[in-house]
């Protein structure tokens, strides 16, 4: 009774990632995933059968109350859906639902060891915090090369999902160090929806963080390169929607929802947010997009930000900790923050706030629907000096710069080849 060989449609969704072969069913091995029996027995030996050789553990539908699984390389979790397949933390526990093999020694090693080539698909995770008030995490990971897709993690006393590994000089040979979660949801987490410090060269796909209490997306550690395509963070209580905080980070076409706090905050160098929405609810204390000092003094810097913004009470983009080599471009529409009698308040809803580095290119519009209240910055706008170039188009002037007698001179050229200085170097 280890195994079962599953064929017909049963077999096609779950060999669906290209596995072919035996299926180990966790009721075979003693589960009865009705909610109120301690499963952590029948589904540990059901995952320490696949151990040997790897293979898939399947989970009928039901909720299996456990204590916290581990989980090996090459092994694969299978549940029948979200919606009605839950692992679910028993009272008491504190701990993980599922923890990868040798996680408590390896965390924070920044070894090349840990598990890899084993993934988590189709089944909800549940951290019952309110029967497990001094901690408890959805999914614990160290290891690379997997993959999550289709998983909610909600309801945790800690983060829903961790994820770390080494650096890049702990490649292994022929393998692959990326990690991949797709649709993967975490909300109602007490600590963040996602803290992911590695692997490096990840990808997030149409992943979804809403109403933790930490930030929805924490990328730190050893997440660099990781890139996010259609991620969304959103909720009342999570003040942090997107925590950029390893170096070159790519968001394309991202969705940062808030109300209060921060929509992007970016720490590290070559950071990206392209494509993106960033939408506030006008509360008084609220950025779209937020330069941060980092642990390094030229950081953040060489980032790129082309985006939306809009209604957020505070500012627009804050360049506080800006450190230069930057491109933003942002349209953003910020009527302000109200206070409880209706009436705006006073220096709220700003384009942007701080000081922009010197090398750092800047374009922000406000709504073109208000002409008085466009704003666009270039605070780096450097004319190099050059011989006069070829006049504009009708209706247009050029500026540019020359040097003549040995002084810098700003000039205007017009359609018809006149040239006018505007200004000469004293």
């Amino acid at each position: 009774m280890g195994s079962t060989v599953l064929v017909g449609a049963a077999a096609s969704n779950l060999f669906s990632d290209g596995a072919s072969g035996s299926v180990i069913d966790v009721k075979e091995h003693g589960a009865v995933g009705d909610g109120e029996t301690d499963d952590t027995k029948s589904l540990q030996k059901a995952i320490d059968a696949a151990r040997g050789t790897g293979g898939i553990v399947f989970f009928p539908p039901g909720t299996y109350l456990t204590r916290t699984l581990t989980l090996y390389s090459r092994v694969h979790l299978r549940g029948s859906g979200g919606d009605a397949t839950t692992l679910k933390l028993r009272a008491g526990a504190n701990s993980a639902v599922i923890e990868s093999d040798g996680y408590a020694k390896l965390a924070g090693t920044r070894s090349d060891d840990g598990i890899t080539l084993f993934s988590v698909r189709d089944l909800a995770v549940d951290g019952n915090k309110q029967q497990n008030p001094h901690g408890g995490y959805g999914l614990r990971i160290y290891g690379y090369g997997y993959e999550l897709t289709e998983v909610i993690v909600f309801n945790c006393r800690n983060d829903g999902v961790v994820s770390e590994w080494g650096p890049t000089a702990a490649l292994p040979t022929g393998q692959q160090m990326e990690s991949r979660l797709s649709a993967v949801r975490a909300r109602e987490n007490d600590g963040h929806g996602f803290h992911f410090a590695g692997p490096h060269d990840s990808l997030f796909l149409n992943c979804l963080a809403s109403q933790n209490g930490g930030a929805g997306f924490r990328l730190a550690g050893e997440s660099h390169g990781t890139f996010m395509v259609n991620c969304h963070a959103w909720g009342l209580r999570q003040d942090l929607s997107f925590d950029l905080a390893a170096p070159a980070l790519g968001c394309v076409n991202c969705y940062a929802d808030l109300n209060g706090g921060v929509g992007v905050r970016i720490s590290r160098n070559d950071c990206r947010w392209m494509s993106g929405f960033v939408l506030g609810y006008n509360h008084p204390q609220e950025i779209g997009v937020q330069f941060a000092p980092a642990t390094q003094a030229d950081e953040p810097a060489g980032c790129v930000v082309d985006t939306r913004i809009v209604n957020c009470g505070t500012a627009a983009v804050d360049f506080g900790g800006d450190r230069g080599a930057s491109i933003v471009r942002a349209s953003v529409w910020q009527p302000g923050a109200a206070d409880e009698q209706g009436r705006h308040i006073p220096g709220s809803g700003r384009g942007w706030m701080g000081k922009p580095a010197r090398t750092t290119q800047v374009e922000i519009i406000q709504e073109l629907g208000n002409p008085e209240k466009n704003l666009v910055v270039s605070p780096a706008f450097d004319l190099r000096t050059q011989a006069t170039p070829s006049p504009p188009d009708d209706g247009s002037v050029r500026v540019f710069a020359r040097e003549a007698n040995g002084k810098t001179q700003l000039c205007a050229l017009f359609p018809n080849g006149a040239v006018r200085v505007i200004s000469t170097e004293p």
